[in-house]
């Protein structure tokens, strides 16, 4: 009886362990465990998880310039795809045809020109010389003094013959240059303006006919003869003077 007590007694002084508890704490374990190597076994074998995550996992080592591979314009793809539609024949365009250009009238062809009036001389029945002026369509480009001058000097055209009209300037006769200064139109002409076979008369008429063209201009109130670049005191032989600006009360 003794010694069944004392086991007793011992037994109760010893707390029993809970097979329980201690079960569940080691399960925990165990599983932490195995989840902690099968991480560590997944990172360690890269190919392995680049079959689970293909195109995912970056390549390790690899520090160089990534390749880029170029692809077709997504117009130029979405073209091909496209069904083609036929749309029939085209329109004609303006190229197709020639474009018709307006016909030009008379007034546009004269809408480029200016009117010049040039003094001719008209000799009467009686033989009386006198001057009469036409009015011409000349270009409107350069200078008007000079283009009015050089007009006269091709002398009067079919249509003004009709007037009864004749040039008195000597045939062949140029202008090679003209300068306007303070009122006084400097005109040069070469060698042919100093020769007039028609005499005194025709010297006089050749003159007068520059003279009252010129001041047609509200700029010119005289005009100074020059031959070859050189003021000549007298025209011919017989002697017109022209050595010093001549104006319309001259004549």
């Amino acid at each position: 009886m003794s010694v069944s007590r004392q086991k007793k007694k011992l037994n109760d002084s010893n707390p029993r362990r809970n097979p329980s508890g201690i079960d569940k704490t080691t399960l925990f374990l165990s599983i932490a465990a195995v989840l902690l190597l099968v991480l560590v076994v997944l990172f360690l074998n890269r190919n392995f998880v680049e079959s689970l995550f293909p195109g995912n996992t970056p390549a390790v080592g690899n520090t160089g310039t990534p390749e880029i591979e170029r692809i077709a314009n997504d117009g130029a793809q979405r073209n091909s795809e496209e069904p083609l539609v036929n749309l029939g024949v085209p329109e004609q365009t303006a190229e197709a045809s020639p474009m018709k250009l307006p016909e030009e009238t008379p007034e546009d062809a004269s809408k480029g020109n200016a009117t010049a009036r040039l003094f001719f001389i008209r000799v009467s029945d009686e033989g009386k010389i006198s001057i009469k002026s036409v009015l011409r369509p000349v270009p409107s480009s350069g200078s008007p003094l000079t283009t009015s001058i050089r007009a006269l000097l091709e002398g009067p055209r079919p249509n003004e013959l009709s007037n009864d009209v004749l040039s008195l300037i000597p045939e062949g006769s140029q202008l090679i240059g003209a300068r306007i200064e303070g009122g006084v139109a400097f005109l040069d002409f070469n060698e042919q303006f100093r020769f007039n076979a028609l005499g005194i008369e025709g010297y006089k008429s050749q003159v007068e006919q520059i003279v009252y063209t010129a001041t047609e201009f509200p700029t010119v109130r005289k005009v100074q003869f020059l031959v070859e670049g050189q003021r000549i005191e007298y025209l011919g032989g017989e002697g017109f003077w022209v050595g010093g600006p001549l104006g319309r009360e001259d004549f």
